[in-house]
């Protein structure tokens, strides 16, 4: 027999089997058959022990049933097995088994089911417009479905981006044929996997790829081995030339068969696919693109419309809507647009040259808009047909020309005004054509040349023949040589009038260039006459007037010399006048300094001498001393003060003070009230510390302020003195921990007779001591400064000090010698 055949027992084991029955239980040569069982759990034949069973008890006489094969190939071969029972000599049963291979005729049933299943799926897809609503959840469906009819284990589809190499791949649908949908892999690492790359130029050749486990590598081996798939099918999406998705079948099975047929149909589904993908994007960048077209529309704030083939608007811009007063799209639409143009009798003719030309371009209309206003517009707009050239309607641009019509109007006035302007100017315009060789004019430009005002133009010839016999040469030599190299030119000349009288006009002109080429001239003519005439009698006026500036200019340098004069008097005065102030001050300050010598002893002294005494009689007597001695010595210390406000500028006696010694001399003349006070004063600085100014105007900047500091301190108080070395400059601060000054007053404490509040106005204070320190100090471009917390927290003044300040001493002293000495030689001459 050509197919396999063998007897068997009951049990299944081969009593006799030929070579094809064997071949495929590939039993070996030099086995026997007979000790081979064919009901055993690997044999392909396993799945008969309930038939042979029925057949050998009687249950059937014979049955049949079709087995799948595994060759050598590793095809599957598909064969129908008859099995039948028999009696041998002894009477046993046994069992009969042939096969017959139906491998050819198995596969064809069942792909052609396959195939008729994905047919009439294609033809859902296209009838029923599937992907046109919804594409992404439709092609879940079809993706679930096509598996389901290839019976395979997943099916899924990669989205790609149309950049290659690919930014993105993205498995957007998985689904299983046991789990149903499930969430897609990462497939980011596919992007640099070499495989896959050259995956995807294979398949921009419009053919599926089908590939076996054993020939992948990378990821694509990777998800084949997570997925326990044996192989797999991939399905390009291509729009134009560019991948932009892939269908992909994964199999459990090696050795799936993938007939021809199957993939081309898998093609077409694909194909159609991403056709409904295609439209659908096109049709969002149609939207878009319509979108962008209105937007811009409404932008510029031109107003589009279609109408149907009535004239009923059926589609307009929000910008119509807004022009013509209507709340909303849904209220214009539907309204004819021989309801919206003004007046309604127009609108026959109007409707007549759009029909007669197929549409009109830069049409000027009026519209009407709900509220009865009149808007002047211009449109353009075309008739409009469907593929089998049916009218269908009007569509068009309407724009809003009322501004435009009223610049029209504002320009003709303008216009008007300018030619009224010209005639009272006296003043016309003028253009000459180097080809015509003729002027164009204003009506002015006539009547400055005295030519009738019903010639059309104007020739070289009518200036010429008009002008002033001396300055024809001038006319002919500027004008015809200018307007020839088209060069500038402004130039006056004359026309001859009545009675050998003549005026004057001035023609200026520039260059009319048209692509390179001189095409002529243009400018203006100006009657100037009134000018000349204006322009003589200025240069009369001027020659006076220079006369006039001759004899001023010898004035002036008359009261130049009595100003010198003058001035050189008021110099001599100044000296004298500084000079008996600067006696005045001296005598002041010797007097002073004369009272104040045996007053200072007298402070210290009786205080004390009033302590040692019991007597009240002398008691009485030495208080009223210590209070007469006191109110002398203010008395004394303001005439002082007033007088060195008055002679500040004085410098004299500049010499090296050693400001520790200074100092301490200071707080020794305070001791009176520093022992009352019981204060504690700290002197820390040091002893080499030096400065160059005169001991007077020492004792009088820190006198003052160690001075206050001392008198406005708390009993049991401290004032500390430090110095701090700048350099070319020492820095001194007083700190005190007395009553304090508030922020308020800060900036004007050293204002003149300005006492900050009333604690200080009660210690007798005149309000000039700290204004006087400031000044003595800015002599030597010394700088006094003061902080304080507040009131009750103390103050603490900064003074800095130039060590060597003779370079700026010198510059006043230097003005003041040099008056002396130019009095001193004035009296020598005298």
């Amino acid at each position: 027999m050509p197919g396999p055949a063998c007897i068997i027992d009951l049990t299944g084991t081969i009593i006799l089997a030929n070579q094809k029955f064997k071949d495929i239980l590939k039993i070996p040569l030099e086995q026997e058959s007979f000790s081979f069982n064919i009901l055993t759990f690997d044999s392909p034949f396993r799945d008969l022990s309930q038939d042979i069973t029925e057949v050998g008890t009687g249950t059937y006489k014979s049955t049949h049933k079709n087995i799948l094969f595994h060759s050598d190939d590793d095809l599957v071969h598909c064969y129908r097995i008859a099995i039948t029972s028999f009696l041998d000599e002894k009477q046993e049963t046994l069992i009969f088994i042939s096969g017959c291979d139906i491998t050819a005729e198995y596969y064809l049933s069942t792909e052609q089911n396959r195939i008729n299943t994905l047919h009439g799926l294609i033809r859902e897809i296209i009838s029923s417009h599937l992907l046109d609503m919804h594409p992404e959840e439709q092609i879940q469906q079809i993706m679930s479905r096509v598996g389901a009819v290839m019976k395979v284990q997943y099916s899924s589809y990669l989205e790609i981006d149309q950049i290659s190499p690919p930014q993105s791949i993205q498995e957007r649908f998985l689904w299983s044929h046991r789990y149903g949908f499930l969430i897609g892999t990462d497939m980011d690492e596919l992007r640099n996997d070499p495989q896959f790359l050259s995956i995807m130029s294979e398949l921009k050749s419009h053919q599926p790829i089908i590939f076996r486990k054993q020939q992948t590598t990378g990821f694509i081996q990777k998800l084949l081995e997570e997925r326990e798939s044996g192989s797999l099918v991939m399905v390009p999406l291509m729009r134009d030339s560019y991948l932009t998705g892939i269908l992909i079948f994964w199999d459990a099975a090696e050795e799936r068969r993938w007939i021809q047929v199957e993939l081309t149909t898998l093609m077409v589904l694909a194909g159609i696919i991403e056709t409904r993908f295609s439209r659908r994007q096109i049709e969002g960048t149609l939207a878009k693109s319509e979108q962008k077209f209105q937007s811009l529309i409404d932008q510029i704030g031109d107003m589009y419309f279609m109408t149907d083939k009535s004239g009923y608007l059926i589609k307009v811009s929000s910008s119509m809507v807004k022009n013509l007063g209507y709340q909303s799209v849904e209220n214009l639409q539907g309204t004819s647009l021989e309801n919206v143009v003004h007046p309604p009798e127009f609108w026959p003719i109007f409707l007549s040259d759009i029909i007669s030309s197929e549409g009109v371009k830069d049409y000027e209309i009026q519209l009407i808009t709900r509220d009865q206003k009149i808007i002047y517009s211009s449109i353009s707009c075309r008739l409009i047909y469907d593929d089998d050239g049916m009218l269908q309607g009007i569509e068009g641009v309407i724009r809003d020309i009322s501004r435009r019509k009223q610049y029209g109007d504002l320009l003709s006035d303008i216009e008007w005004k300018l030619e009224q302007a010209q005639r009272i100017a006296r003043m016309g315009v003028w253009s000459y054509d180097n080809h015509l060789e003729r002027f164009r004019v204003s009506p002015e430009v006539f009547s400055l040349l005295g030519i009738p005002p019903d010639r059309n133009d104007v020739v070289i010839d009518d200036f010429i023949s008009r002008t002033y016999p001396n300055d024809t040469d001038k006319f002919l030599h500027y004008f015809p040589l200018a307007v020839k190299q088209g060069i500038e030119f402004d130039f006056e000349f004359r026309i001859s009038l009545e009675e050998e009288k003549f005026k004057y006009l001035r023609i200026k002109g520039k260059p009319l260039i048209k692509k390179g080429i001189v095409q002529g001239s243009f400018g203006i003519l100006q009657d100037t006459t009134e000018r000349k005439d204006v322009e003589n009698h200025l240069m009369k006026y001027a020659t006076e007037l220079e006369k006039k500036t001759i004899e001023l200019d010898e004035m002036r340098t008359q009261l130049l010399d009595m100003n010198r004069d003058l001035d050189y008097r008021v110099r001599k005065r100044t000296v004298q006048i500084e000079d008996l102030l600067k006696q005045k001050d001296e005598f002041i300050q010797i007097i002073g300094h004369d009272l104040k010598t045996p007053l200072t002893p007298l402070v210290a002294i009786l205080p004390y001498i009033r302590k040692k005494v019991t007597d009240p009689e002398l008691c009485e007597l030495l208080d009223n001393t210590i209070e007469d001695v006191s109110t002398i010595r203010k008395l004394v210390t303001t005439i002082l003060d007033l007088a060195q406000m008055n002679s500040l500028y004085m410098i004299s006696d500049i010499q090296k003070i050693h400001i520790r010694e200074m100092i301490d001399q200071i707080v020794s003349d305070n001791a009176y009230l520093i022992h009352q006070k019981s204060l504690k004063i700290t002197n820390n600085i040091p002893d080499e510390y030096q400065v160059l100014m005169s001991p007077m105007h020492f004792e009088t900047i820190l006198g003052n302020l160690i001075g206050n500091a001392i008198k406005y301190s708390f009993i049991n108080g401290n004032v500390t003195i430090d110095a701090t070395d700048l350099g070319d400059s020492v820095m001194l601060s007083i700190k005190d921990e007395g009553i304090g000054i508030e922020p308020e007053h800060i900036s004007r404490v050293f204002e003149e007779f300005y006492r900050a509040d009333n604690s200080r106005h009660e210690r007798g204070s005149h309000g000039l001591g700290l204004a006087i320190a400031k000044r003595v100090a800015e002599i030597y471009h010394g700088i006094i400064t003061v902080e304080s917390a507040g009131a009750g927290k103390g103050s603490m003044f900064h003074l800095h000090l130039k060590k060597n300040p003779d370079t700026f001493l010198k510059k006043r002293e230097g003005l003041i010698q040099t008056i002396i000495q130019k009095q001193g030689e004035e009296n020598g001459r005298a």
